[in-house]
This record gives C-alpha cells, sequence and structure tokens, in this order.
C-alpha cells in the first residue's frame, strides 16, 4: 500500500503546558511550534513574471530565481508593484490638472469611489462623456509598467505625460482641412474663427455641416479647453511683424542692395527671420549682424549674407504678402550672381549667407544647390581652421582673434556644423555626408564663457542664442554626429552584435542631453515655438535611431538592458517617441502661425507620416497622416516642394493602403489651387526632390524611396487603381 501524500497540515496551535511542566520547557515548545511554521512559509510577497503566470511558488531570488534557474531561462523579471501605483497615482495627477475642470471633477469622484488609482483611471478612461453625445476617442495613454511609462516616469522632459486628444474632434478641426486664408483666398470666416465646414470634403465619412454648433450656424466650434484650439485666419498683415530690435528703426537698406524695397519692409523680413529661423540655426550672432547693417559696416554683415537673408525671409514673408514671393525671386538672382566672387574669399559672413541659400533651395526644390552651397560653407570652415584635426586644435583661431571675431568664428563654425548634420540625417541626399569632425572651436556659451568674453552691446535679440537655444541644439546635434553610422550603414558600420547596445546608448544620451534642457527650453503654454520644432526634431532622432530594429517577430527582437519595463524594446520605443510626435505636431499647428513660413519643422511630417504608414493596424493611422498632409498644404504657398512630397506620400498611401483614388486627387487638387501665382509659374519647372519619402525603403532602394520617384508614380498608381476599380465594377 503505497503511502499516501497528501500535504502535511498546519501546526495547531500550542496547548496549554501540562500541569507540573516548567516554564522553560514551556517556552521551547512554543519556539519549535513557532519554527515549523516558519520553515512551511518558505516564500515571497513579490514573484517573478514567469511563477506568477504558472502560479508556481518564487523564492524571490534576485537576479534569478530557483524556478527560472532551473527552467534554463534567459532572464527573470520582477514587476515592482510600488513603482507601478506611484506612476499610475502620477498619471491621475497630470490628469487632474490638465483636463478641463468638469472633466477633472468627474476623475475625481471615480478616484473617491474606487479608493484605487488603476481602477480610477480604467473606469475614467471607458466613460463617454462627449459633449454632443459622441463616444471618446481619445488617444489611450499608455499602460502602467510599460515602456513607455517608465519613459514619462523618469523622463518626463522628452516624454511628457499627454494629454488624450479627443480624436472625434480633430477629425472635425481645421487640421484636417485645407488651409485658407482669408486675405489671399476670400473665404468667409465665422464670428468664432472657425471656417464653414459646408464646402469642406469629408475625408471621414461623416457630414460635417452643423456638428458641434452652439449657435446652429454650421461652424465647428472647439471647446476654448481643447487640446486643437487653432491660431485664428488670417495671418498677421505685414504691418504687424514686429521689429526684433530697436536699431532697425534706422535701417538704411539703400547702402545694401539696389532691390527697391522700403527701410520698414527689409526691417520686418529680417525681424521675422531672426526670431524664426535663426535662434535653430545661430550662424551668426545677430546682435553683430544687426550693429554692422545699421552702421553700413561690412566685417559681420556683408551684401552677399544680407542678400541670402532676405531671399529666404521673404520667402517666409510670402505666407502673408504675395508680393514678397516676387521680391525673394530678385534677392535669390542677386545673391546668386554675388556667390561667384564670395566663394573666393573665405569668411565667416560667406559660410552663413551659402547655408541659407542652401535651407532656401529646400524649400524650392533646387535640388542640386543644396548639396552645393552646404558642401561649400563646410570647405570654407576647414579653410579657416574652424575644423580639423589636433594639430590645427592646439593653436586654435582664437588665439589672435579679437572678442567679437571669436563670437563670429564659434557661431559660424557649430552653425555649419550643425546643419550639416541635419542635412545628412533628414533628407541623406546623394552627395551628403557629416562633417568629418566637429568645431575644434567650444560652443559658443563655453567659448565665451572661458574666455571671459562677452559682447560689449548685448541686446535681447542675443538672449535666446547666447544664453540657451543654440548651445543646447550644438550639443544635441554633436551626440547625433556620433550616430552616423546609423543614417549610413555602408560606411564605418560596427559588427551587428554591438549595434543595437550602440543604438541604445545613443538613445540615452539623448534622453540625459533633454533632462538637461534649461527651463526656457521645456514644452509648457506660450513657449516660443522654436521649443515645439527642437522636441519634433528630438524624437524624428528616436525614429530614425530604432528604425533598423523595428518590425521583427516578437521572438526575435532585441530587448534594451538599460530599462526595466518588461516590453523594452526598438519597437516599443519607436511608439512611444511616435506618440509623442502626433500631439507635437498637433500643438505646432495649432499654438503657432509659424508652421506656416518655415521648413524647418517639416521633418515631423515626413516622419510622422512614414509611421502611421508604417503600421496601418493602428485605428488613428489615417487622421494623422492627413494631419501631415494638411500641414505640407499650410505650407505650399511660401514652398513649392510642399506639393510633391504630399504627391510622393499619396503614392505610398495608394500603394499601401486602401485610400481612394477620389480622396487622394482630391487632396492633389486643393494643393494645386491654393497656389501662388510665383508658384504656379515655378511648378511648371521641374522641382526636384531628391531625399527620402519612404524612410523604411530608404534602406534597400534609395533610389526608389526618393521624393521625387515616389510623386512621379502617383499617376500611374492612380490609373492602376481605377482600372481594378472598372474590372471590380464589371464583375
Amino acid at each position: 500500500m503505497q503511502p499516501n501524500t497528501y500535504p502535511p497540515i498546519l501546526p495547531a496551535p500550542a496547548p496549554a503546558a501540562p500541569v507540573g511542566e516548567n516554564p522553560s520547557a514551556s517556552k521551547a515548545r512554543s519556539k519549535a511550534n513557532k519554527d515549523i511554521a516558519a520553515r512551511k512559509r518558505i516564500g515571497t510577497q513579490l514573484a517573478c513574471e514567469e511563477c506568477r503566470a504558472r502560479k508556481t511558488r518564487c523564492n524571490g531570488a534576485r537576479p534569478m530565481c530557483a524556478h527560472c534557474v532551473k527552467r534554463g531561462l534567459p532572464t527573470c523579471v520582477y514587476r515592482d508593484r510600488t513603482v507601478t501605483v506611484l506612476q499610475v497615482s502620477s498619471q491621475v495627477l497630470d490628469l487632474l490638472m490638465s483636463l478641463p475642470e468638469d472633466r477633472s471633477v468627474k476623475l475625481l469622484y471615480f478616484l473617491r469611489d474606487k479608493q484605487d488609482p488603476t481602477s480610477a483611471l480604467s473606469s475614467f478612461n471607458l466613460d463617454t462623456d462627449d459633449t454632443d453625445g459622441e463616444e471618446d476617442l481619445a488617444t489611450p495613454e499608455s499602460t502602467p509598467g510599460s515602456l513607455e511609462s517608465e519613459l514619462r516616469e523618469h523622463n518626463s522632459t522628452a516624454y511628457m505625460s499627454l494629454r488624450p486628444i479627443n480624436n472625434s474632434e480633430l477629425a472635425r478641426s481645421h487640421l484636417l482641412r485645407p488651409f485658407r486664408d482669408h486675405a489671399l483666398v476670400g473665404e468667409d470666416v465665422l464670428m468664432d474663427g472657425s471656417t464653414d465646414v459646408n464646402s469642406m470634403p469629408d475625408y471621414e465619412g461623416q457630414s460635417q455641416a452643423g456638428d458641434n454648433a452652439a449657435d446652429g450656424s454650421g461652424g465647428v466650434r472647439l471647446d476654448a479647453d481643447s487640446a486643437i484650439r487653432q491660431f485664428r485666419a488670417p495671418l498677421s498683415p505685414p504691418s504687424e511683424v514686429p521689429y526684433c530690435d530697436e536699431r532697425l528703426h534706422h535701417l538704411n537698406v539703400a547702402a545694401w542692395t539696389d532691390i527697391q524695397i522700403s527701410n520698414d519692409f527689409a526691417a520686418r523680413v529680417i525681424s521675422l527671420y531672426i526670431t524664426t529661423d535663426h535662434p535653430l540655426l545661430g550662424l551668426f550672432s545677430p546682435s553683430l549682424f544687426i550693429t554692422d547693417l545699421v552702421n553700413q559696416q561690412g566685417r559681420y554683415c556683408s551684401r552677399f549674407l544680407f542678400h541670402a537673408v532676405m531671399y529666404l525671409g521673404c520667402l517666409m514673408y510670402s505666407a502673408f504678402d504675395q508680393s514678397a514671393a516676387r521680391t525673394a525671386e530678385s534677392f535669390c538672382a542677386k545673391a546668386e550672381e554675388m556667390w561667384a566672387q564670395e566663394k573666393e574669399g573665405d569668411s565667416y559672413n560667406a559660410m552663413a549667407g551659402a547655408v541659407l541659400l542652401s535651407l532656401s533651395y529646400v524649400g524650392q526644390g533646387k535640388d542640386h544647390e543644396i548639396i552645393i552651397f552646404t558642401k561649400a560653407a563646410l570647405s570654407m570652415g576647414i579653410r579657416l581652421g574652424l575644423f580639423g584635426n589636433l594639430e590645427t586644435a592646439a593653436r586654435g583661431p582664437g588665439e589672435t582673434l579679437s572678442e567679437e571675431d571669436v563670437t563670429a568664428s564659434c557661431y559660424a563654425a557649430w552653425g555649419v556644423f550643425n546643419w550639416n548634420v541635419l542635412v545628412s540625417l533628414f533628407y541623406r541626399q546623394p552627395g551628403t555626408e557629416c562633417p568629418p569632425r566637429p568645431p575644434i572651436l567650444p560652443i559658443p556659451e563655453g567659448a565665451i564663457a572661458q574666455q571671459g568674453i562677452v559682447p560689449r552691446d548685448v541686446h535681447e535679440v542675443d538672449e535666446a542664442l547666447v544664453g540657451n537655444t543654440f548651445p543646447a541644439l550644438c550639443r544635441f546635434w554633436l551626440i547625433i554626429h556620433g550616430a552616423r553610422w546609423i543614417y549610413y550603414p555602408g560606411k564605418s558600420i560596427p559588427d551587428s552584435n554591438f549595434q543595437m547596445a550602440l543604438a541604445e546608448h545613443k538613445f540615452r544620451e539623448l534622453i540625459a542631453w533633454a533632462q538637461n534642457l534649461p527651463p526656457s527650453l521645456l514644452r509648457r503654454e506660450g513657449s516660443p515655438h522654436y521649443v515645439a520644432v527642437i522636441h519634433i526634431w528630438f524624437h524624428s532622432v528616436i525614429l530614425d535611431i530604432f528604425r533598423p530594429f523595428i518590425g521583427r517577430p516578437s521572438d526575435l527582437r532585441p530587448r534594451m538592458g538599460t530599462f526595466s519595463a518588461v516590453d523594452s524594446t526598438p519597437d516599443t520605443a519607436y511608439t512611444a517617441s511616435t506618440n509623442q510626435l502626433k500631439h507635437l505636431i498637433v500643438e505646432y499647428r495649432t499654438n503657432h502661425a509659424a508652421s506656416t513660413y518655415t521648413i524647418l519643422w517639416h521633418t515631423g511630417l515626413i516622419y510622422l507620416a512614414n509611421a502611421m504608414l508604417h503600421n496601418t493596424k493602428d485605428p488613428e493611422w489615417r487622421l494623422y497622416f492627413l494631419l501631415c498632409i494638411y500641414g505640407y498644404e499650410s505650407l505650399s504657398r511660401p514652398y513649392r516642394v510642399s506639393e510633391v512630397i504630399v504627391q510622393g506620400l499619396l503614392s505610398m498611401t495608394l500603394r499601401d493602403t486602401n485610400m481612394s483614388v477620389d480622396d487622394a486627387r482630391q487632396i492633389m487638387a486643393e494643393l494645386k489651387e491654393n497656389r501662388l501665382d510665383n508658384v504656379k509659374k515655378d511648378m511648371e519647372e521641374q522641382v526636384r526632390a531628391t531625399f527620402m519619402g519612404d524612410l523604411d525603403l530608404a534602406f534597400t532602394d534609395p533610389e526608389q524611396a526618393k521624393v521625387e520617384t515616389l510623386a512621379g508614380e502617383f499617376d500611374n498608381l492612380a490609373l492602376f487603381q481605377d482600372f481594378i476599380n472598372q474590372d471590380k465594377m464589371s464583375d
């Protein structure tokens, strides 16, 4: 007879001491009973994930519990419940502070009722409380305990807690409609600032007329606390563009150009450039530039640099003044004429002017010139000793320079370096390359501080650059420069065994950079427009860092070793930055009119559009893809390359999704209808765009991934879809 295998019964409470038993024997018996009970309760309050799933007792050993060692598992993961609760509590607190008052009160009621942050948040997210009775299609928050949640908890500067966006409201907003400026188009604008939706195309399969209109006017009324409040059309008329520096009141433009423009027009164009693009580019000290500009001196301003600034500034200005587009053409012609002499002599002014022409050509689709001027600026810097090896660094150009020259040389060197890295990363056109090494000069802020040099006349116009923005961006592009092998895998690529570790290290470097940003560069209400652009660039770079590693089968996905979340993979990091990019694009297009006249932020549009097409299983993909398409539409008046990019993205959509040909053709018709006169004429010429449009295809077939190649396929894909549709109808 086999002995029974029933589990032993736990010891009963110790009986009373027998009559006559001495006290010491009683104590010994009690201690023995406690020891037996303790041995039966061996275990841990925090089991690993594997033992929790198998419902087996875990001994809690770190880094590997006994059962995981016995099973030969590669990892043993513990979930820290305390951290999870703190993460959820932080998320609830962020929502209470950011939601509209009525929604915050409702969330507070849920919290008091459930007595648990996780339960309250779960119930609240399932609540349907839309003002017009529709289901709340808000963007979901990340799962507590996920990598995205961990990034928000420990790296909140880069990965903010995202305020949910009501997708049904976003679909009805001006952001997914053709941009209209009644000063240019003559469109009627409703009293609340919204546009007449009766004539708007319906891309969501629902009637828009009269939706959400409290006054029955048929206009789309957005809640005052909405995450998608719109800046109101029309854009500021030219007379409202303020001077960036009071000294510009003394500008005599006739001393710098033969082109017939007023002093006031030139001052406002220069101011628009300096307050919009210059904080992101650097290139020269605006204070030194304005000093020489007003005093008609040629040390820190030249005729070539003046014409280059005016060319780019007039392109920007044409977003709300059509005549500025024709003036831009005149400045372009003059600048190109002057370059013939300027390129023969190396100077800081020539370096800065060459970069400005390069940027202008990006927007105008003058593809070959982009590379010519980008490389020319770098070559000048090398000949001037701003870039070099240790020998040239030892003697350094600063030893014989005045304090103003030190400032000018630092801005020129780092401005050209930053632009070359940006072009090599975000455009990757044939012929582009990262600079071989960074400048030998310190970053401008450091150069001034180390040598005790402070410009004699520090004006307010310099504060954003000298104080914070430009030095931070120099450090950002320096980090990216160290990861150039990711974008050019054929050159000095590390061994495949180390690539993921290097990518994760670069990710950590970028997160550390973001965490050390000064308060003036943090995302908050009322921040300058360029703060949003900096964060758009940051998350676009993250997408590129992890792009080579995403999309693999779940069992083959590499795991990042420096994060504790179970889902710490390139795919989840990619998704986390995509979610941040969605909000950044909404915020930028909503709050900043600069989204219609600076080309520097368009990288976020092309990267987010690619992310949406990469994952069309995401129910939001179409919504945010159209957000990008109409972002380009709003840029199409000053920058003719926008139309080509849109056509290329629509080709990808026709190729990879079920978007109808009619919708794609309607979008293209809207872009062509809203062209300015000069753009209509220029579009008759070929617009070159050899930078990458399909960012995934770029790794395997760069030629087919070019924007212009994709755009050229639009008509063929549309005709093919028409043929298929007709064939289906005949069946």
